[in-house]
């Protein structure tokens, strides 16, 4: 957790300034360590949210089953940015249906609004609710609702821009939004084994739809950077602005 300094004038009480930046707790992922973390401005507004992993994690991992496996991170106790209420970075290591598209070994960070024990209760049987589509004005512009859904997950919206789906690229990176029954349930940032071993840095704008379902804190880019000097990679929802 960082503090910025304190100050005081002579006569005077030391002005305390509050942290503006929150992290969770580690979590061992491969050989290394994954957090979520928040930045704040000096009002203690969020400013981003997002995972530091340290390059350890992209050695020995699991390298079987068709499944992903995920990791929960906790988001800082300290602070709370509505609506997200925790974090999973999913492993998979074969990539995942459609084949050709994503099917490469990658990551999928999920930043969910919905608890576990809500997760927990979408099962594979709710076609009803994984194909409610979203209001008009609650769809990203140049997304697109996707059939079916993944169970404690939802059903996906993709951006047709894409490369691999707009077919003028592979997969590297991607952002997707997640729905359950009708309504918003994550944000989803998509990245490959290959993109993050290069340790390239890129920020992309994030398309946002007219209007959220939620009060709270929404971003309009993402970035993902390395670095070199502490051996750490980031995952960071950036620029987030409320929203009631």
């Amino acid at each position: 957790m960082m503090v910025l300094t304190l100050s005081c004038t002579k006569n005077e009480d030391p002005i305390v300034e509050l942290p503006t930046e929150y992290e969770g707790q580690k979590v061992a992922i491969g050989d290394g360590f994954a957090w979520s973390y928040v930045k704040t401005d000096a009002n203690q507004t969020p400013t981003s949210i997002g995972i530091r992993f340290d390059g350890a994690v992209m050695d020995d991992l699991p390298t079987e089953g068709l499944l992903p496996t995920e990791f929960t991170l906790a988001l800082p106790s300290e602070i709370s940015v509505a609506p997200y209420d925790h974090i999973t970075m999913d492993w998979n290591a074969h990539g995942h249906p459609p084949m050709m598209v994503y099917d490469l070994p990658h990551f999928d960070f999920h930043f969910y609004f919905m608890n576990e024990a809500e997760r927990d209760q979408i099962t594979p049987f709710d076609s009803v609710e994984f194909n409610k589509p979203l209001a008009p004005e609650n769809l990203a512009p140049l997304y697109a609702e996707t059939p079916g859904g993944v169970p404690r997950m939802g059903a996906h919206i993709i951006d047709v821009t894409s490369p691999e789906i707009a077919g003028t690229g592979k997969f590297t990176h991607t952002f997707l939004y997640g729905k359950y029954n009708g309504e918003l349930n994550f944000l989803e940032p998509m990245v490959t084994k290959e993109f993050l071993d290069s340790k390239e840095h890129v920020e992309k704008e994030i398309r946002q739809p007219e209007k959220w379902m939620e009060e709270g804190f929404y971003p309009n880019a993402y970035r993902i950077h390395y670095d070199s000097n502490e051996d750490l990679h980031s995952l960071t929802l950036m620029n987030l602005q409320k929203f009631d």
